[in-house]
């Protein structure tokens, strides 16, 4: 079983919840979140005080958008215990102490969703008068699960394949505005998607078209980048198979030609990707392979007529 990466909210709970179960066994008590929600808490140690909570980003595809999600987490959950301080201490108990709350998440690639946690711990800390659950030592942590449950998940057969996953930021307007500039990329590709009469008759579907191919060329190099830089052997792999089937696809067509079926092109790229390079994730061959599709339609000689 391979090291997954992109978790619904729910399966990331359930995961979390039974590492925690094997290792801590009846010295940890779950909290149920179906009624009123958890309280900010998904379980809590009855051996120490140690707290935990999991946060999985359902949606967000870039480092920027998931460091702002599990900030986002942080600050909603540790507001939850405090502001429903009366309900937290009758939840763990009169004299419990909170020293470490434990943020469980797939994987975190920012440096500043440390200093994050490091700064909110200080500002609970120094709250006056401080709250009943909080101990003098209270320190907000970030963790995945192959950080703290190795043992675990290798007992688990969980983790014998690792997963390249390649966030990015996303492009900025300014850089999409500087690549359409450059070489006349957004004129050229702006003529080619004319020959759709449906385009050719709304500006504004034209325009978001084009953009929409833009923020496409321009992440995924991004991310070819740090595929290149992190794992040469697959950039290698992916590389030659976007080259093979983009040249055959350049071939076989004329001047004459429909324009392709991108959606199939796409699938087509992405399928191939995922068996060169099986441990690239999912999205990752789907970005990838709409990169190399936007490329091929920028750089293409080609004009097409739209298929009857």
């Amino acid at each position: 079983m391979s090291v997954r990466v992109q978790w619904a909210g729910s399966e990331w709970q359930d995961h979390c919840c039974t590492l925690l179960g094997v290792r801590y066994g009846p010295d940890i008590q779950f909290i149920p979140d179906r009624t009123n929600g958890d309280g900010g808490l998904e379980a809590f140690r009855l051996d120490d005080g140690v707290v935990y909570q999991c946060y999985a980003p359902d949606d967000a595809v870039t480092i920027s958008a998931i460091t702002e999600g599990q900030k986002k987490k942080i600050r909603t959950d540790i507001r939850k215990l405090r502001v429903e301080e009366a309900e937290t201490m009758r939840l763990l108990g009169s004299s419990y102490l909170i020293r470490r709350w434990v943020l469980l998440t797939p994987e975190y690639d920012d440096k500043e969703l440390v200093k994050y946690a490091r700064y909110k711990s200080a500002k609970v800390r120094a709250e006056a008068p401080r709250s009943q659950w909080c101990h003098e030592s209270f320190e907000i942590l970030v963790a995945s699960d192959r950080e703290m449950f190795a043992a675990e998940l290798a007992a688990m057969g969980v983790g014998a394949r690792p997963t390249i996953n390649l966030r990015v930021d996303e492009p900025t307007p300014e850089q999409i505005e500087s690549a359409a500039a450059a070489d006349e990329i957004g004129l050229r590709l702006r003529e080619k998607l004319m020959v759709h009469p449906d385009l050719a008759a709304d500006e504004e579907w034209l325009t978001e078209y084009s953009q929409d191919t833009l923020w496409e060329y321009i992440y995924g190099q991004a991310q070819l980048e740090a595929l290149r830089d992190r794992y040469s052997l697959a950039f290698d792999s992916v590389s030659k198979r976007a080259a093979l089937v983009c040249r055959g696809l350049t071939r076989n067509l004329g001047s004459a030609a429909s324009a392709p079926d991108l959606d199939a092109l796409i699938s087509t790229l992405a399928n191939g990707f995922a068996t060169d390079v099986p441990a690239l994730s999912q999205i990752a061959c789907i970005s990838l392979a709409r990169h190399y599709v936007a490329v091929w339609w920028i750089a293409c000689p080609l004009r097409f007529r739209v298929a009857p």
